[in-house]
């Protein structure tokens, strides 16, 4: 089932929660409501792609420093030297002790901690002694993924009604009589996005926001010029696709050319797609706020039915509507005639089956599997129990969530946290005013966001009410339908409302390894995923402490305050202009100048970094690393050697070949060796505990520094 508000609106819309875990290739469980397919014709004889030993090869070199995530690249033999590369030199061991498990396409501190919590949490769902509405629907829910015979006797057969219905479809008015039934709306892809979200001119208010949709290939620009990356999910995604149309009974040829019709016209809407480098420059957020009402959306089209969906759907109301990108449904409008049906057609086959791969039997599930792993490198699979456990935290993230504080959560380490983000702000206010090249004006007005950002400790003490979800005697796919439905139906009862700040983990998994700062509200959020070792113990040594918390966690996300994002937002969350213009002027020259480094630095093989994509991250990097360093100076006899290895550690990981290269080129984090590397070479701290020198690869002229606060 499509999760309309999860997978359009925080993907295309806000973009205003700057996490610190980084995205992977492919889900290791399948992200529900996304296509698990994509392609052009002229790839379609690329069904073998990037075989292990090339792509090992390919993630050769690399200047100044290589990719030591690539496990290929580190050996027993291989020689470190603090002053050459810092990052190999604090993690080598752990480089070579570990493997990336099966089912994965990288390995990290993130992802054992995630682990832990994870082992906990698929206790809980074998607990039947934990009582409650909500421990109960997590457990049937979980029976439901679980219950592979129940699965095998289904087969496709929940999903043939509507796939005979896609597949009759003769004309536009055809289509539109299927769109003008709620039920089927609910199950078909619409060529755009819609759901309740918060606008940027009245963070604290719910309106609907309506955006363009998610594409086969990820990037628009990818339907311009393909990337080696792009051909992989290509591969992926049509392989995957014409073994569904075949379960269907389509033929393979058939199924080829209805999936390669579907990416020729996906390429036509791509022309007004936000590719993913526009989503990340400076002047975003001024081009997606766009506020109007609905007649002036709905009289942007004559032939594509908007105001019928948004209606049929529920979401048409009287306010006003966030859309992101106006000029696309001008551009759809022309698209959606009779002329194109048969684009149209495969568009929706296409991403209808697409997005039932895992939900039916251990045929399609195993086979998606198979087909990933010889694509993008990836061994093996992941225990029933823990994919069971993904799809029970991605469908039911607010009851999974309950269930563990009731059992996990601690009062006294959520107090403790808290007081670490109140001291860690502290040292930034004292950075802040002693900043060199900001006016009074701007050092005031940031102090003053500073001094207004709330902190979210752990988790939150109310939740959303979920008395109302009942999956009782469903298969898995009527479960799913009937959670899409509670999904709509609670989002729907937003609209026009203020938010509930008591809320504050609304939309986010507070059980993942991760943290974030949210603009539109300003606040930094420490969730309970990620205190635990080895980023979090209460007895952690201060130079540890400072290394992960005041610098790679609460110090990072405050920081995000003041990047080239989150520095466009006010300390109420608007998105106001509070900097004198020569100000401005001088923050983005800093960051132009960092942009410059980074491009300049060569990931492997001829892949490069972009400095423009991974702006906002290095600078939360560096900026937190600033920050601890401030506070360590207040500390007698601290030990800087421990610190700085405690931060290279915590940035530890292994990756696939497809792994890194998809986050080179879509990820706003860099990749993590470089997250160690170019933070710590611009302190002169590090260099006097390593006696970094000229000539050294480690080594940055004081005048080529990029510190931007």
């Amino acid at each position: 089932m499509k999760k309309r508000i999860a997978v359009f609106l925080m993907a295309s819309v806000m973009l205003l929660l700057s996490g610190c875990s980084v995205n992977i290739v492919i889900n290791e469980n399948g992200r529900e409501g996304q296509p698990e397919t994509a392609g052009q014709e002229e790839a379609a004889e690329q069904e073998e792609a990037v075989g292990q030993d090339d792509a090992d090869n390919k993630a050769r070199g690399g200047i100044p420093w290589m990719d030591s995530e690539i496990k290929s690249n580190v050996t027993q033999d291989l020689k470190t030297d603090p002053r050459d590369d810092f990052h190999l030199y604090a993690n080598k061991e752990w480089l070579l002790e570990n493997e990336i498990p099966e089912g994965h396409s990288s390995w990290s501190h993130y992802m054992e901690r995630s682990l832990d919590v994870k082992k906990q949490c698929m206790q809980i769902l074998k607990d039947e002694s934990i009582e409650g509405h909500d421990a109960k629907v997590i457990r049937t829910y979980n029976r439901l993924i679980l219950d592979w015979d129940a699965r095998e006797k289904l087969g496709v057969s929940e999903i043939e009604d509507m796939y005979r219905r896609l597949t009759g479809i003769g004309s536009i008015d055809d289509l539109n009589s299927l769109y003008e039934d709620k039920e089927s709306l609910s199950e078909l892809f619409a060529f755009f996005g819609w759901g309740t979200s918060t606008g940027f001119n009245d963070p604290d208010s719910y309106i609907v926001a309506v955006s363009t949709p998610g594409l086969l290939l990820d990037d628009s620009a990818e339907y311009k010029e393909r990337t080696e990356y792009g051909d992989m999910l290509y591969s992926y995604r049509k392989d995957v696709f014409v073994y569904m149309a075949e379960r269907m009974g389509m033929a393979e040829d058939d199924a080829a050319k209805c999936f390669d019709d579907a990416i020729a016209f996906e390429g036509r809407l791509a022309e007004k797609i936000y590719t993913t480098m526009e989503t990340k420059r400076d002047d975003y957020f001024e081009k997606v706020n766009n506020e109007m009402k609905l007649e002036d959306l709905t009289g942007r089209c004559k032939n594509f039915p908007i105001g019928m969906l948004l209606d049929v759907s529920g979401y048409s109301y009287d306010g006003n509507y966030l859309v992101v990108r106006p000029d696309y449904f001008d551009h759809l409008d022309k698209l959606y005639t009779d002329e194109n049906i048969d684009g149209i057609k495969s568009c929706l086959i296409v991403k209808y089956l697409l997005g039932y791969t895992r939900s039916i039997d251990r045929d399609a599930y195993e086979y998606s599997n198979e087909v990933r792993n010889r694509i993008f490198g990836m061994t093996g699979m992941l225990s029933d129990d823990e994919m069971a456990y993904n799809s029970v935290s991605a469908a039911l993230p607010t009851s999974m969530q309950k269930v563990y504080i009731s059992e996990y959560g601690s009062e006294e380490d959520k107090q403790k946290m808290e007081d670490l983000c109140r001291k860690v702000i502290d040292s930034y206010r004292e950075m802040l005013k002693e900043n060199d090249w900001a006016s009074d004006e701007v050092k005031e007005n940031a102090i003053k966001k500073l001094d207004n950002m709330v902190i979210h400790a752990a988790y939150p003490d109310k939740f959303r009410d979920t008395s109302r979800i009942d999956i009782d005697g469903c298969t898995l796919i009527e479960a799913d339908r009937r959670l899409n439905e509670y999904e709509v139906e609670y989002e729907k009862s937003l609209i026009g409302k203020k938010i509930d700040k008591d809320m504050w983990a609304e939309g986010f998994d507070i059980l993942s390894c991760n943290a974030f700062y949210d603009s539109s509200h300003n606040t930094i959020n420490m969730i309970i995923g990620m205190m635990g070792e080895p980023f979090y113990s209460s007895d952690m040594p201060t130079e540890e402490l400072y290394a992960s918390i005041g610098a790679f966690w609460v110090g990072h996300e405050i920081s995000h305050a003041f990047d080239s994002n989150g520095s466009q937002f006010d300390e109420n969350g608007n998105l106001r202009n509070w900097w004198t213009d020569d100000d401005r002027k001088e923050f983005s020259r800093r960051v132009k100048k960092m942009d410059d480094y980074l491009d300049g630095i060569v990931a492997f093989g001829n892949e490069h970094f972009i400095g423009t994509n991974v702006d906002t991250e290095m600078v939360a990097d560096m900026t937190g690393v600033q920050c601890a360093l401030r506070m360590a100076s207040e500390v007698e006899g601290f030990d800087y050697d421990r610190f700085f290895k405690k931060y290279a550690q915590m940035n530890v990981s292994l990756g696939l070949y497809s792994s890194e290269l998809s986050q080179l080129r879509q990820d706003e984090h860099p990749l993590d060796y470089a997250r160690t590397n170019v933070p710590v070479q611009q302190f002169e701290e590090f260099y006097e505990t390593y006696d970094v020198r000229e000539g050294d690869n480690m080594y940055l002229a004081p005048q080529d520094r990029l510190v931007i606060w």
